[in-house]
C-alpha cells in the first residue's frame, strides 16, 4: 500500500507542477504582449501622448502579472508567491514543494517555484512602481527587463518540465514495482 500512496504522490506532484505550467504560460503571454509594447513605444514617431496611452495598457498588464501570482493557486497553496522559491535563490526557508515518492523515509524530491511576481520579474522597483516606457530610452530599458522576466519564467517552465519527466517515470517505476 506505500508503494500505491507513493505513486498517487508522484501524480499528485504530476498535477501540481501542471497546474504551475499553466499559470506561467499565461504570464508568458502578458510578458509577451508587454515586450510588443515596449518595441513599439521604442520608435521614435510617437508623442508623448502616445507612450502614455501605451503606458496604461502596460500598467494593466503587470498588474495582471501579480494577479495570476496572487492567485494561481493549487490546493489552497500560492505557486507563485515565492512561497517555494529555492532559499539559496532568495526563497522562504524550508518552505519548498517536497514530493514523497517512495514508500520509505526520505524518499522524495524537492521542487522549486520562484517569485513570479511583477516585482519578482522585476517590472515593479523596490517602491513597488510599475516600470515606465514614457521616454524612448526608458521603453528601450524596458524591453532589456522584459526580456530577462521572460528568461526567468522560461527557465522556470524548464526545471518544472523537467521535474515533471522525472516523477511520470517514478510513478510508472512505482506501478510496476507494487504490481511485480
Amino acid at each position: 500500500r506505500g508503494l500505491r500512496q507513493a505513486e498517487r504522490n508522484a501524480e499528485d506532484g504530476i498535477s501540481f507542477i501542471q497546474t504551475t505550467e499553466g499559470y506561467l504560460d499565461s504570464t508568458t503571454s502578458v510578458l509577451q504582449r508587454i515586450r510588443e509594447l515596449a518595441i513599439q513605444s521604442a520608435n521614435g514617431i510617437y508623442t508623448i501622448e502616445d507612450r502614455m496611452q501605451i503606458q496604461v495598457e502596460v500598467s494593466q498588464l503587470v498588474d495582471e502579472i501579480d494577479r495570476v501570482a496572487s492567485q494561481g493557486q493549487f490546493n489552497k497553496l500560492n505557486m507563485l508567491t515565492g512561497r517555494f522559491a529555492n532559499p539559496e535563490l532568495g526563497g522562504i526557508p524550508l518552505a519548498s514543494m517536497w514530493f514523497h515518492i517512495g514508500p520509505n523515509m526520505d524518499q522524495r524530491e524537492i521542487a522549486y517555484v520562484g517569485t513570479m511576481t511583477a516585482k519578482g520579474l522585476g517590472l515593479r522597483d523596490q517602491n513597488d512602481n510599475i516600470v515606465s516606457l514614457s521616454t524612448i530610452s526608458l521603453a528601450n530599458k524596458l524591453l532589456g527587463q522584459v526580456d530577462k522576466a521572460l528568461e526567468k519564467v522560461t527557465k522556470q517552465r524548464a526545471d518544472l518540465g523537467a521535474s515533471q519527466n522525472r516523477l511520470e517515470f517514478s510513478a510508472k517505476q512505482l506501478l510496476n514495482t507494487y504490481e511485480n
